[in-house]
């Protein structure tokens, strides 16, 4: 292989359930601006090379391709079929992306990630994404809580990469070694990554959503969870797409997460 080649940072499947027909319009659109940017870049990148014959501009791509599994009411089942169809049938890829198909998202989005991922020796990394609750925007990154397992963490700071107890999988990076080693850790089970694992404490019983149950799997199996929240991705709901600033200048107020169990719990679902 030639300069630059050795150094590919890896590639990434793109990866999302849907129902086959509640995809955003503005999804589809930052999909294919995303597709573009990444030939672009990856000519640019042969370019300075000097042109060679290997590796070509398709080899200097980041962006391999992307699966879909249609989805029902079982989030869980379909995540885990994803996770299946990247390590046994996408060995190309060695970065596999999460990114719901209702989220929004700037064309470099994929080459920040990994680069950030790469920079910061990381193998599961986040952008800043928000939870659109019946209050507002809610971010989604979560701290560790006796009572609740997880609850949301308000007063991130901006600008940095930090570590969380866990996240969601609107856009979420997750490298190859964290998901064979969580397999190879559960028995080769193809439900060892999601799943709505249940927890009791002393304030109750607690039900975790999919992805949340997923980061605190591995966690389990030791890997840390990361979010970068220089990385903005907005959610598309109705007909308004919420963003991370939506949570800082209209925030959710705080004894929203501290009354009753149900609002915790479907927050931290």
């Amino acid at each position: 292989m030639t300069e630059g080649a050795d150094r590919h940072p890896g590639r990434a499947l793109l990866a999302f359930p849907s129902s086959g027909h509640d995809i955003s319009t503005r999804f589809l659109r930052s999909y294919v601006e995303l597709d573009v940017f990444d030939r672009e870049r990856a000519v640019q990148a042969w370019e300075a090379l000097g042109c060679p014959e290997s590796p070509t501009p398709i080899d200097l791509r980041l962006l391999w391709n992307y699966v879909a599994i249609e989805a029902g009411a079982n989030l869980a089942k379909a995540r885990n079929r994803l996770v299946v169809e990247f390590l046994d049938n996408t060995p190309e890829a060695e970065w596999l992306w999460f990114v719901d198909s209702d989220m929004v998202f700037k064309p470099d989005t994929l080459h920040r990630l990994i680069a950030r991922a790469v920079e910061c020796d990381v193998k599961m990394l986040g952008a800043l994404c928000v939870i659109v609750t019946a209050e507002g925007a809610v971010p989604t990154m979560f701290i560790d809580d006796d009572d609740a397992i997880t609850r949301v963490m308000l007063d991130y700071q901006d600008n940095v990469v930090g570590e969380v107890a866990a996240t969601g999988t609107g856009c979420l990076l997750v490298h190859r070694d964290v998901l064979e080693d969580m397999r190879l850790k559960r028995g080769g089970s193809i439900h060892s990554w999601f799943g709505y694992d249940q927890f009791t404490t002393d304030a109750g019983e607690w039900e975790l959503g999919e992805d949340l149950s997923f980061c605190l799997r591995a966690r389990e199996a030791g890997w840390k969870v990361y979010v970068d929240t220089t990385l903005h991705v907005g959610h598309h709901k109705g007909a308004k797409v919420w963003w991370p600033e939506d949570a800082r200048t209209d925030p959710v107020p705080a004894d929203y997460f501290m009354g009753d169990g149900d609002a915790r719990r479907d927050i931290a679902g």
